[in-house]
């Protein structure tokens, strides 16, 4: 079910929201820009939530950004914090991406800071996301992170015409009835509502059952393991893309959550999140030059087609059998990081 929905700040005034009300699905709030200094909030940011908690609108809000390295992003993080931890917003918590300043930056050095504010909002259990036009999206924001969290895309034509994107503001020259000025329309395509009250999201209490206080922990220390998400902590509940699926168990947090982190932190995981675990063959004591000879010790299948599924396995594509494959598959032996 698409939504339709606008988006305001200061420059939209004084807004009638009973009127508004009966032609919106959902408004999403500009809370303030930059760091966290009380003269950069919106100032219409605390009427115009109030008014939607009051009417029952569902809203989120988003911050304009500034920030050119970590340290500013981070305190962006706070001040959406400071101005939203009384409400209960059933949409994101945008950052909002396209100041020239911000687009001066390398991408990468946006990806860090965007990494920094966006990882502290989901450590509080808010539901992060990020707002830019297309050109930006395409050209600036390209980093696999990116996906990790819901995406807000700009762009004003007939059709989207792109995919990826939970929300499209399809004009800034929109109107509406109780808003004296011009202002943005936007189709949300995801069921923001039911996701974020089920998940306890943006100040709600999760519903249904909870996860069991004292989760077993059915892995070890030294398991290596393939799993489809990830936590940015081991209390998180907000499920993120990794950029690789697999890794070794370095530490256990018995009680928690996502029990389970993986490498140096690469990310937090727990039973569910696991898909499966990876067996490595390891024969350190072979001193010879034969691979057949070395699998055979170990008492593992040595035949061609065997030797042709654990090249697979391990990224070599067409093995024939040469020395060199054999000799790349030994070395992978003798270090215990043979992947069976």
């Amino acid at each position: 079910m698409v939504r339709d929905g606008i988006d305001v700040s200061q420059y939209q005034g004084q807004i009638d929201w009973e009127l508004v009300q009966k032609h919106i699905d959902f408004a999403i709030l500009r809370c303030g820009y930059g760091q966290d200094i009380p003269g950069q909030d919106d100032p219409t940011f605390k009427r115009n939530a109030d008014e939607c908690t009051r009417l029952g609108i569902p809203f989120g809000v988003y911050l304009y950004s500034y920030a050119t390295n970590e340290r500013e992003a981070l305190s962006e993080a706070k001040h959406v914090m400071r101005l939203i931890q009384d409400y209960k917003m059933e949409y994101p918590i945008y950052l909002d991406l396209e100041d020239p300043r911000v687009g001066r930056l390398t991408n990468e050095q946006i990806e860090r800071n965007c990494r920094v504010w966006a990882d502290e909002l989901a450590k509080n259990n808010y539901f992060p996301g990020f707002y830019a036009s297309y050109y930006w999206w395409t050209s600036k924001l390209t980093g696999a992170f990116f996906t990790r969290y819901t995406r807000w895309v700009a762009r004003y034509a007939e059709e989207l015409g792109a995919e990826g994107f939970d929300m499209w503001q399809y004009t800034d020259n929109g109107f509406v009835e109780g808003i004296n000025a011009p202002v943005d329309r936007n189709f949300a395509y995801r069921d923001f509502p039911a996701e974020i009250r089920a998940g306890g999201f943006n100040n709600f209490e999760a519903e249904g059952p909870q996860q069991p206080e004292q989760p077993t922990t059915n892995y070890e220390v030294g398991d290596h393991v393939t799993f489809d998400h990830v936590y940015i902590s081991s209390e998180s509940s907000i499920p993120l893309i990794p950029y690789m699926n697999h890794g070794t168990i370095t530490r256990i947090v018995a009680g928690a959550r996502n029990p389970y982190l993986i490498g140096n932190g690469l990310g937090w995981v727990n039973n569910e999140s696991i898909t499966g675990t990876m067996r490595y063959l390891s024969n350190p004591t072979y001193r010879g030059d034969s691979l057949v000879d070395a699998l055979t010790q170990i008492g593992v299948d040595a035949s061609f087609a065997s030797r042709r599924d654990l090249a697979r396995k391990n990224g070599i594509e067409n093995y024939t059998g040469s020395a060199k494959q054999n000799l790349e598959l030994l070395q992978l032996l003798r270090e215990g990081r043979l992947r069976q």
